[in-house]
């Protein structure tokens, strides 16, 4: 979400697309608790990840806020090494998740954890350095600007490509977790990204009472060479 692309939003129109939405939320809203996980827990994802991961892997969390799903997964990796850098753009969501981290007392998980103030649609991280990215909300948020939710996002054609630059080829994953359909599209309209793409619906209980349902959508993007020529440079 980009400072420079936003404009003045008074309260009444602030939308999760919003910097002062995310610092209210972790300040005095929902998200004010240890922890608040959006769509989905760690469990409910755990199979669709544990099939992508392997030994070595650097793994980028987008939007990460204070969720315990980058904790959760390392614990559950034991036997393997993977490193997993957090970002989200509210300061105060990343120094409380840094405080936790101090706080942990397995050194494995502790040292496999960074947590870091980035925007999402634009990072400083290189090209090609992450083999996997998990994202459970952040696209969805960018959607929410009170604007356009479909097929004319800049915000969210940002944040693709940022996601396509920083992922390795063939190899590359991305995890997004949406509750929109209208998502979709965003990976096949534009010219600068080239995935591979596979929708998985999971079905939970919701949080609005008892015998209601939740469809979440999993995204799971591979990243692929925009032309032949690149894959001949690869090689």
């Amino acid at each position: 979400m980009k400072k420079k692309q936003l404009k003045e939003l008074n309260q009444e129109t602030l939308s999760p697309s919003s910097y002062e939405f995310w610092d209210d939320f972790y300040d005095s809203g929902e998200g004010k608790g240890e922890c608040y996980e959006w769509y989905v827990n760690f469990n409910q994802l755990k199979n669709y990840l544990l099939n992508l991961i392997k030994d070595g892997d650097k793994i980028l969390h987008v939007g990460c806020g204070n969720s315990f799903l980058a904790e959760d997964l390392v614990e559950e990796t034991e036997n393997i090494h993977i490193e997993i850098i957090n970002i989200d753009v509210c300061e105060n969501a990343i120094n409380r998740m840094n405080e936790r981290n101090k706080k942990i007392t397995n050194q494995r998980v502790r040292n496999s954890l960074i947590y870091q103030v980035e925007d999402a649609t634009e990072t400083n991280f290189k090209d090609n350095q992450f083999n996997g990215i998990l994202d459970k909300g952040t696209a969805d948020a960018l959607l929410s600007t009170l604007e356009l939710e479909q097929g004319d996002n800049e915000m969210v054609k940002s944040l693709l490509r940022e996601m396509y630059r920083l992922l390795k080829y063939h190899t590359g994953w991305f995890v997004c977790v949406s509750r929109n359909v209208c998502l979709e599209p965003y990976f096949y309209s534009d010219e600068m990204t080239n995935w591979d793409l596979k929708r998985i619906d999971l079905t939970t209980n919701s949080t609005k009472g008892k015998g209601i349902t939740q469809v979440n959508y999993i995204y799971l993007a591979k990243s692929l060479p925009l032309s032949d020529n690149e894959n001949e440079n690869e090689n």
